[in-house]
């Protein structure tokens, strides 16, 4: 008896230790001996949620009660939430031996992003109003940092040219169309398999393509209004989702089954890099500055064209690592069948940049943005029901560090630079995003062909 249970025991042992697949983040499509072709066909839908709290920096008189010293306190401005769903096809093909090419374009059902008022108490008619007074509404400068012209259209009693609108909230829509194409390759240099001794290695390259049309957010806005209202509030009218600007993404894993675990490592590298159509402020800066309000200096238009590419968009550079293992409580072999669980950390540090952020929809420009880590956790759920089919469910959890949403240099006083904008960019007008939480949720469903 003693010695059937040890054969048991072994017979398990050896079952689980032997590599039926590689952890999911370094499973790839591989052709090679007894297995001459190798097609994944993958349709994923993927929702992203993004909320958030938005301050401004306000300057403040010395207060003998509540702030002898005065100087600039940080006002709660915003509340912001972004929601996201894609549709994304993917097709990957085993080209050889743990090589594999894949392809993917998704397809943007809707990424809208609405604010609203921070803290808000009840007001007088029974309505929410701001807690404190909301510098957006009230804003009396425009972009020269010089007071504002009256305007004959101003609906606010004593205020001349609010930044923005936002009460009750305001939501601009995006989608409704394809996405970025993406394209890439991915090896398998080491393989666990083959050589036990070894981790299974990967390394991958994967190329984002500017293909979706250009989100233009200055286009279609009335330039004779003194409210700097989005064509794109109403539901009916979508705007466009590309960024028009290429990206590379580099990545390298690491992963080794050990009985039912399977740690593994990954780091990433992501570029981004111009295209001939990147949108840049200075697309618009003749239209911008000849408002009646300026929403670009005087400077805009001889600054674009001195600076050059020094005024355009300034991309940023993401940098990442993840730790995590996989779990297999079933597995078996013989018919190709595994359930595994992922469990996962990751951090990322996102440069400075110039570029679309969180205020680009409601003031209608590319911001400076301050540098920033995300970090978050990770659960998946891999069901491989045979060879053919297999279904995959994940979510995620993740903040950032607080970060300045504007805060672009001034550059020369006597001719600032084109992008500096008094409202936004000059100490104590500041804004500030802060309390980040980002929720990702996946389902996707994989036929093997």
């Amino acid at each position: 008896m003693g010695r059937s249970r040890l054969g048991i025991l072994g017979a398990l042992a050896l079952t689980l230790a032997g590599r039926a697949g590689a952890a999911e983040i370094t499973d790839i499509a591989s052709r090679g001996t007894g297995k001459p072709f190798d097609l994944r066909v993958t349709l994923t839908w993927d929702r992203f949620q993004e909320r958030a709290a938005i301050t401004r920096e306000t300057p403040s008189a010395p207060d003998p009660a509540t702030n002898p010293a005065g100087g600039i306190l940080s006002g709660d401005e915003l509340r912001y939430t972004r929601t996201m769903n894609t549709i994304v096809p993917k097709v990957a093909v085993g080209v050889t031996e743990d090589l594999e090419v894949h392809l993917a374009w998704p397809y943007v059902l809707g990424d809208d992003r609405t604010w609203r008022f921070g803290q808000t108490s009840s007001g007088p008619s029974g309505g929410d109003y701001p807690y404190h007074v909301s510098t957006i509404e009230t804003n009396d400068w425009n972009a020269n940092g010089a007071t504002c012209a009256a305007d004959a259209d101003a609906t606010i009693p004593g205020v001349q040219c609010p930044l923005f609108p936002v009460a009750p909230d305001t939501t601009v829509y995006h989608g409704g169309r394809a996405g970025d194409l993406r394209a890439g390759i991915a090896w398998g240099i080491f393989d666990d398999k083959l050589d036990p001794t070894k981790p299974f290695w990967l390394v991958g390259l994967d190329v984002t393509f500017p293909t979706a049309s250009r989100y233009d957010p200055i286009a279609g806005r009335d330039m004779s209004s003194l409210l700097w209202v989005s064509p794109h509030s109403a539901p009916g009218s979508p705007a466009p989702v590309g960024e028009k600007v290429w990206r590379w993404d580099l990545s390298t894993a690491l992963s080794k089954r050990m009985g039912p675990m399977d740690p593994y490592v990954k780091a990433h590298l992501t570029l981004v890099t111009k295209s001939s159509s990147t949108y840049s402020n200075c697309d618009h800066a003749a239209e911008l500055a000849a408002r009646t309000n300026p929403e670009m200096n005087s400077n805009a238009v001889a600054g674009c064209g001195a600076q050059g590419s020094k005024a355009d968009a300034r991309l940023p550079w993401i940098a990442g690592i993840t730790f995590g293992t996989e779990l297999v409580p079933y597995e078996n072999a013989a018919e190709q069948q595994r359930v595994s669980l992922d469990f996962r950390l990751f951090g990322d540090y996102t440069s400075s940049q110039r570029f679309y952020n969180e205020l680009t929809d409601a003031n209608g420009k590319l911001n400076w943005t301050e540098d920033y880590l995300t970090m978050g956790g990770y659960f998946g759920l891999y069901l491989r029901a045979s060879k053919f089919v297999s279904l995959q469910a994940s979510a995620s959890l993740s903040t950032t560090t607080a970060h300045w949403l504007t805060g672009e240099g001034m550059g020369n006083p006597a001719a600032p630079s084109p992008n500096f904008d008094w409202r936004y960019d000059s100490p104590g007008h500041r804004f500030r995003i802060s309390e980040v939480e980002n929720f990702t949720m996946s389902f996707a469903g994989v036929l093997t062909f």
